[in-house]
């Protein structure tokens, strides 16, 4: 997993949406409500990054470059919590796309894209926050608050694998949840190779 923290993933601040729970106290009282929470394997009831609504976005940078096969969300178990309905509901990954032969790529994506790639092309062309940074849609998925399992896993599009781009940051984007007036991101996993 290159998004945890023991394994070098670092949130970008930069790209990462501003919120109200991040406070110094939320930091001195052990990262819970804190961005940071997300790149920990901690489970327990609020040890979330907690944001004041609906939406928001993480960037999430490698110790290395990583070719990205799927992306977990994990929050805590329905039966563990009677706020289940902050818990994150659609999401899309992007990658920023960075150096020469990806830049290639990306336009050769770009140009050919057809399914869903293509579809999410043209509704976007970034996530919310991105600093004029070019990025592609690794993939659009919704978080299943009734799936037997609250850790799940979720392939990158095959075109872009099939593309060999590689990425240093990523940036996950909430754009619902499940009706909550907050929303609560307990963990992020990115695989690869």
């Amino acid at each position: 997993d290159y998004a945890l923290w023991s394994n070098g993933g670092v949130v970008l601040s930069s790209l990462t949406s501003p919120h109200g729970y991040d406070s110094w106290v939320n930091r001195f009282m052990g990262k819970m409500g804190s961005v940071q929470a997300v790149l920990e394997d901690d489970l327990r009831e609020g040890a979330c990054w907690r944001l004041p609504n609906r939406l928001g976005q993480i960037a999430i940078a490698f110790q290395d470059v990583v070719r990205v096969t799927h992306v977990m969300v994990d929050h805590i178990p329905a039966e563990l919590t009677n706020a289940i309905e902050i818990a994150p509901r659609r999401l899309l990954l992007w990658g920023m796309v960075d150096g020469e032969d990806n830049l290639a790529k990306y336009h050769s994506l770009r140009s050919g894209a057809t399914g869903p790639l293509r579809d999410l092309l043209t509704a976007r062309m970034a996530p919310a926050l991105s600093r004029g940074m070019p990025f592609v849609p690794l993939v659009s998925f919704d978080y299943n608050i009734h799936a037997a399992n609250h850790t799940q896993l979720f392939p990158i599009l095959d075109s872009v694998v099939a593309a060999g781009m590689d990425f240093g940051v990523v940036v996950l984007e909430i754009l619902d949840n499940w009706d909550g007036e907050l929303t609560c991101l307990y963990r992020v996993g990115i695989y690869g190779e």
